[in-house]
This record gives structure tokens, sequence and C-alpha cells, in this order.
């Protein structure tokens, strides 16, 4: 009976104690279970640092590559519209690209900010992007700045183009209204005026005149009809024939200056020096019969 007793508790003893082994396992399973999953989010959170920032230098790279590529003539060549065009989609996409990934480093800085995984390399890492992003931000406003400077420039050249345009044409216009002046000037100064009549002709013109029979005859002293005179240019002129036997000059003009001479039986008047024949008178009148 003793001998049932010890037995049986023996085996409450050994139940207990395989039961009290049963439930640490489970609770060290559980914490082990525990410890492997908070390592996998860890792993996967790093990862997705590391994964970021990799992406982060390639679009870095590529940023590089594209402002390489970009090329702003030097002031005084236009763009055509191709390659404005060109230009214009690149510093678009460059700025696209570069605020996504300013946005994706600020995302990463506030999640390491909250997460338990410390690491100063990683945030080193992306302080060095964060440098570099504004590096090439800087870069491309000077781009940008060139190219708004090149168009002022070139607007402003054009502006000057335009005023020298006009000016020259304004000069030219003002040049040929000179020439014509100088021009008109010129044969006003050398214009010279001639008639030849009869006396009685004369008179009838009010080319010469007298105040009686006995009075001396005048010369152009009256409202004389000018449209009778015949219009010359003195300079060229050097000979005008009479049509007549007999020919009498009335105006006043240098003895030295001139000759009457006969051709085929009538007269014709010789010019030998023209300055000095028309200096004293720029109309010359005479009788012929």
């Amino acid at each position: 009976m003793k001998s049932n007793i010890f037995l049986l508790f023996v085996s409450i003893v050994l139940l207990t104690s395989c039961g009290k082994q049963s439930s640490d396992y489970q609770r060290l399973q559980d914490q082990n279970d525990s410890l492997r999953n908070a390592k996998l989010e860890l792993q996967k959170e790093v990862d997705g640092y590391f994964s970021a920032m990799n992406q982060i230098e390639q679009n870095i790279e590529k940023i590089k590559t594209t402002e390489s590529s970009i090329s702003i003539q030097p002031v005084g060549q236009e763009l055509d519209e191709d390659s404005r065009s060109k230009i214009n989609e690149d510093l678009a996409y460059l700025n696209e690209m570069l605020q996504s990934n300013k946005d994706e480093l600020a995302r990463l800085k506030a999640k390491l900010k909250k997460s338990a995984f410390k690491s100063t390399e990683l945030e080193r890492t992306i302080t060095r992007l964060t440098q570099l992003l504004e590096e090439e931000s800087t870069k491309i406003s000077l781009l940008e700045t060139q190219l708004a400077e090149k168009d002022s420039l070139i607007t402003q050249l054009n502006s000057t183009v335009d005023d020298m345009g006009k000016n020259i044409e304004n000069l030219s216009t003002e040049n040929k209204e000179k020439q014509v002046k100088i021009s008109e000037q010129d044969q006003a100064i050398h214009t010279a005026w001639y008639v030849f009549g009869t006396k009685k002709e004369l008179k009838e013109q009010k080319i010469i005149t007298s105040d009686g029979l006995f009075s001396p005859q005048r010369v152009l002293q009256g409202d004389f009809n000018k449209n009778y005179f015949v219009r010359i240019d003195a300079r060229n002129t050097k000979s005008i024939p009479l049509y007549s036997t007999r020919a009498k000059i009335l105006t006043n003009h240098p003895k030295s200056s001139y000759t009457l001479e006969k051709q085929n039986g009538n007269f014709v008047l010789l010019i030998v020096n023209p300055s000095d024949f028309w200096s004293v008178s720029k109309y010359l009148v005479i009788e012929v019969d």
C-alpha cells in the first residue's frame, strides 16, 4: 500500500515538472520567434534605407549626365526652336528629379528619426546625399540663370540692332533728303534764264520798258513775264543760237566772257567763261531782228 502511494507521488512530481518545462520552452520559443521577426523587420527597414539611397545616388548621376549634355551657346548665337525646346525639357526634368529625390531624403530622415534603429553611418550618408542634391540644384539654377541672361542679352541686342536699323534708315532718309536739297540748291545756284526776241516782242512781255520817247530803255525792271524765258544750266550751256543776222545783248555780262559769232549767216552767242558771264546777272536778254 505504501509502495503504491510512493509511486503515485513520484508520478505527480514528474508530471508537474514536465508541464513546467513545456511551459518554459513555449515561452522561450515565443521570445525567439519575436526576436527573429523583429530582426527580419529591422533588416527589411535597413534594406529599404540603402535601397532608397542607392536609387538616389543613381539619380544624382543621371542629373549630372543630363546637366553636362545641356549646351547653352555663347551670347550672340541665338538658339533655334528645337534646341531651346530641348533645353527647357531637360531643365524641367532635372528640377522634377531634384525635388523628388529631396522629398525622398526628407522621408528617410524623418523615418530614421522615429526608428529604433540608429546608425551614424546611415545618417552621414543621408547628409552627404542631401549636400550633393543641393550642389546639383545650384548648378541647375546657374544654367537657368545663364539661359535667362542669354535671352535678356539677345533681346537687348535685337533691340539695339532694331534701333540701329531705324537710325540707319532715318539717316539714309535724311541723307537722301539732304542730297535732294543740295541738288536743288545746286541747280538753283547754277540755273540761268535767257530770252531773245525783237524789240516789239520783248516789250510785249514787259522785258524791256521805256517811260517816254526820249526816256532810256530799261531791262528787267518791271513786272516782266518770267515764263517767256528759257531755263538752262549755266555750267553746261556754252552756246545759244540766235537765228538772226543782228543781235544785241541788253543785260550786263563781262565782255571778256563771251563772243557773238556768225555761223551760216546767223549769230550764235558763245560763252567762253560761264562763271564770269553769269556773275553779274542770271538773266540774259538779247534783242534780235
